[in-house]
């Protein structure tokens, strides 16, 4: 458990502490929105998750934490939601499952974390949901080193119009 929640916290620290690489090593990216291409405010907005009065609960696991099956690309994933994560993020066996191949070489993007570095390859997922909250075109990385639990982030999260946890229950509506 303590291995399993330590994997968790190097992917969060590493989306949150992204560094610089020299030349001949991958890119990090930046996980929030940038203005690099100068998109106009519509573009930046992201399309809402539901349908406005769709509502998603789940009750606090044993752990401490929430989770849920998710749907990512109409296959269920089991999933940690983590509102302190960027972006979501992928075990490659959910992405292989979902259609998102993941290859030697295509994570081009690195996070620098306490415990080493981990290679990401920037994604976008065609569609997300959680029960009636669903969103499309879901920017989302995959873990080239393979973690216990896939990641639902922020990347979604800040589609939903309220994540709202109450005592021991976890509420997206």
């Amino acid at each position: 458990m303590e291995k399993m929640l330590a994997i968790i916290g190097m992917a969060m620290l590493a989306l949150a502490f992204m560094g610089g690489a020299p030349e001949d090593e991958p890119v990090p990216v930046q996980l929030a929105s940038t203005d690099s291409l100068n998109p106009g405010p519509a573009a930046r907005q992201p399309q809402h998750a539901g349908n406005g009065s769709a509502t998603y609960t789940t009750t606090r696991a044993p752990d401490g934490h929430f989770y849920a099956d998710v749907r990512i690309n109409g296959i269920t994933s089991r999933m940690l939601i983590d509102t302190g994560a960027s972006s979501v993020i992928l075990t490659r066996s959910d992405a292989q499952r979902a259609g998102i191949q993941a290859r030697p070489g295509e994570f081009t993007a690195i996070a620098r974390t306490a415990g080493g570095e981990i290679g990401l390859k920037p994604v976008t997922i065609d569609r997300i949901a959680l029960g009636s909250v669903d969103s499309r075109n879901v920017e989302a990385m995959v873990a080239e080193t393979d973690l216990p639990v896939s990641l639902l982030g922020q990347s979604f999260l800040e589609r939903v119009g309220t994540v709202e946890i109450s005592g021991n229950e976890l509420r997206l509506r």
